[in-house]
């Protein structure tokens, strides 16, 4: 190190003002100080060092360009000297932060981390932001290319409250995805100290807090109880407590086998956004660093993309599946079917690979079949389609122009040739075959058919008897006794619902009518008749064709136990299976839809912006309207929506 520092002090030496003197740092062991990194981003070093003159201490950079050397910053420091100095990327991925510890105590350090801006250097941190020992953390997989920071902040004896923090949006927060990286670093220390001085409660309770932190909450328990025996007067009993019921609540969850549950957020920063995961605090628990985030699912796993490429992680954000697919779809069945280069195969949760081969096609699994396509051997640029077991097998080799997904009663529609369809068994047996230009997937029983390839719509039973003769231009899969059909000419619409007696329930007069499941439709007026392709005003019916509602909504969800989201104009909002506002829930301004997750959070996409909320309204969470820049600049989201169906959002680069 002093071979290439000593070069660098005869250069700086020259840049001094008179009198000036560089500062020594003793940690790790003494020398000046004096770093070269890039901290610009140009892929040029630039030349810091620290120096006292006249009892101030100064930071002065210099830039070199075209082979000579100019000052870049020359800024007054703090304190009365130096006990670090380094430069690490904490504000944005990939580029270097010069940071300095000031030191203002016999024990502290005011932080500084510098950025730079046209101006110069600009300090990001807080003015009261100090501590008494600070480390970089190195958290395993992708990251986000910004590094975490841990302080160590004297509290009493040797012993000291440790924060592992993350520069975000703005400021320094906490970072729990760094935790089980640097937290058993804490515990090997506590762990000493309760060794050494078993009556003292407060390391005791410090070993409880890192315990937890680093994934071992029953270790924590039996600390956190250590110290409440001790009966000592630091820290307060009520303290120690709440540290226990923390705990406590870590351990329950562990053991009845849920976890926490986690959500997708994202934040915007320089060149994009960032996607993470936050918890029902909002609370960063997966720091963002994906370009796709998924929700998680069932089996705990969630689709992400980085770098364009897809994989699967788990609820730490440890990747099960690498980021090497072009796409993955969701699981079903504990399968995935992923893209490659080379096509398509099947994977298990683990990511294991159980097809031989890659195929042009195939779905998701149902029923323990998916369907999957090869090239065709006889007809030149057509496919023919089959299905894999669960196990990537062939179970039914590729032989059909076209195959629709298996029913709970191990059956499928299959299209054999241009006036041919079958309905098969899961081994391919077929049951019966079918002499028409079309036949759809089966429901209740019934298929929608065509006798002429030109001609309307009814339905047969599955052995091929007609059972409503063909009268719709257009039919839809029966549901619960239910089909919507339409019966306009000429690509115009006019939606209705029949029975399985072909008799209407709703009359075929609307623009669209859309099932919501749980025994409700969505009748929907054109909301210009002159210029139905604009869309629908909706109203609710029920599975009668009663109407529940007027035609209030401009859009409408589907119902999930019990309840759907609305538009109306201006507000979003649940409404229960009456087509009544529900009780209990908040209505959000502007046009979008609502999801009651896990937990009871709910997810709010509206006006093309994410939030989390409350059952109370209250805002957990929401997107950052604010990148900050190179300070002190920043890019500051506008809005404006002069009416309900005109949105622009729009930068506004400005002065913090």
């Amino acid at each position: 190190m002093s071979s290439y520092i000593q070069p660098l002090e005869r250069v700086l030496k020259s840049y001094l003002p008179t009198g000036a003197v560089l500062i020594q740092i003793l940690d790790p062991e003494p020398h000046k100080a004096v770093f070269a990194a890039d901290i610009t981003g140009d892929q040029v070093a630039e030349l810091t060092a620290i120096y006292r003159m006249n009892d101030e201490l100064y930071l002065i950079v210099l830039m070199c360009r075209h082979g000579v050397w100019t000052v870049a910053a020359n800024l007054r420091g703090q304190g009365y000297g130096v006990t670090s100095m380094t430069a690490v990327p904490i504000i944005h991925a990939g580029l270097n932060n010069l940071v300095v510890g000031w030191q203002i105590g016999a024990i502290w350090s005011k932080l500084s981390v510098y950025a730079w801006t046209p101006e110069g250097l600009q300090d990001a941190t807080p003015v009261d932001m100090s501590y008494s020992y600070i480390d970089f953390v190195h958290v395993p997989g992708p990251g986000g290319g910004q590094t975490p920071i841990a302080i160590w902040i004297h509290d009493t004896g040797d012993a000291y409250r440790v924060d592992v923090l993350r520069y975000l949006d703005g400021r320094f927060v906490a970072a729990p995805d760094a935790y089980q990286s640097y937290y058993p670093v804490v515990v090997k220390y506590y762990e000493r100290l309760t060794r050494q001085h078993p009556d003292y409660a407060y390391y005791w309770y410090y070993l409880a807090d890192a315990q937890l932190r680093a994934g071992d909450p029953v270790a924590g328990l039996v600390s956190v109880r250590n110290a409440i025996h001790l009966e000592g007067t630091y820290p307060s009993r009520e303290t120690l407590l709440e540290l226990e019921s923390r705990i406590i609540k870590a351990i329950e969850l562990t053991r009845s086998g849920r976890s926490i549950d986690l959500f997708p957020a994202s934040v915007k920063i320089i060149g994009g956004t960032k996607w993470g995961y936050i918890n029902q605090a909002g609370q960063w628990i997966i720091a963002p660093q994906f370009e796709e985030a998924n929700d998680y699912q069932a089996n705990g796993l969630a689709i992400v993309s980085t770098m364009g490429k897809y994989g699967i992680i788990d609820r730490t954000g440890r990747y099960v599946v690498e980021p090497i697919y072009q796409s993955i779809s969701p699981y079903s069945e504990h399968r995935a079917a992923v893209l490659d280069a080379e096509g398509f195969r099947l994977i298990d949760e683990k990511g294991h690979v159980l097809t031989r081969q890659a195929y042009p096609y195939i779905s998701s699994v149902q029923h323990g079949r998916a369907v999957f396509n090869i090239a065709s051997t006889t007809d030149s640029g057509s496919s023919r389609y089959g299905y894999l077991d669960a196990q990537g097998r062939v179970a039914i080799p590729a032989q059909y122009a076209e195959a629709n997904d298996f029913d709970k009663n191990g059956k499928a529609v299959v299209k054999m040739n241009d006036r041919e369809y079958a309905l098969i068994g899961l081994q391919g047996q077929q049951l019966i075959t079918y002499p028409y230009p079309f036949v759809g997937p089966q429901g209740d029983g019934l298929l929608a058919f065509q006798e002429t390839s030109d001609g309307k719509y009814g339905y047969i039973d599955e052995r091929g008897k007609a059972v409503i003769e063909p009268a719709y231009t257009s039919a839809f899969p029966f549901h619960d006794g239910r089909a919507i059909v339409n019966t306009a000419e000429d690509f115009k619409s006019q939606y209705g619902v029949i029975n399985r007696q072909g008799q209407y329930i709703v009359q075929p007069e609307y623009n669209d009518i859309r099932d919501l499941g749980e025994g409700r439709f969505a009748l929907g007026r054109a909301k210009n008749a002159d210029q139905p392709y604009i869309g629908s005003i909706y109203a609710i019916a029920n599975w009668d064709g009663g109407r529940l509602t007027d035609f209030l909504y401009d859009d409408i969800s589907d119902y999930h136990d019990g309840l759907a989201s609305v538009y109306d104009g201006q507000y979003t909002y649940f409404v229960d299976r009456f087509g009544k506002a529900a009780a209990g829930y908040p209505q959000v301004k502007g046009s979008g839809s609502l999801r009651l997750m896990p937990g009871g959070l709910i997810q709010a996409m509206v006006d093309l912006r994410l939030m989390y909320i409350t059952k109370q309204g209250e805002v957990i969470w929401q997107q950052n309207t604010v990148i900050p820049l190179r300070p002190p600049y920043m890019v500051r989201e506008g809005k404006y929506d002069p009416s309900p169906n005109y949105l622009v959002y729009y930068p506004q680069v400005m002065a913090w």
